[in-house]
């Protein structure tokens, strides 16, 4: 299942507006920025992954890691939002569990995890 292109952020203004306007929330391995938007329906989210991380080859798999982690969580998230998540110098060191685990920690010290239904 991919992500449908309306959900990922792409122009350079949208990026602009989050570090002007945004919250940021830094983990071990990311670091979350938030913006509330009304007019955003879902949510739309960015990735960035620096030169420092390492070549073209890790900054991919660590692109298509939060790519994972967000298609797989995106019912979790609240609707009505902007996200960036920046991937720190660590990050290439984390697994898949380890970069969900911190990602999924950042949102929810950010309030913008929608409440799990009670277990029946």
């Amino acid at each position: 299942m991919r992500l449908p292109p309306t959900l990922r952020m792409k122009s350079t203004g949208e990026f602009a507006r989050m570090r002007a306007q945004g919250a940021s929330f830094p983990g071990r391995f990311v670091v979350l920025s938030v913006l509330r938007d009304a007019e955003v329906e879902r949510f739309r989210f960015g990735l960035i992954t620096s030169k420092k991380l390492g070549g073209a080859v890790v900054r991919n798999r660590i692109r298509r890691s939060l790519r994972q982690i967000v298609r797989e969580e995106q019912e979790q998230l609240a609707d009505g939002l902007l996200l960036v998540i920046i991937g720190r110098w660590r990050a290439p060191e984390a697994t898949l569990a380890e970069l969900r685990h911190d990602l999924l920690r950042a949102a929810q010290r950010a309030g913008i995890l929608k409440p799990r239904p009670p277990k029946t």
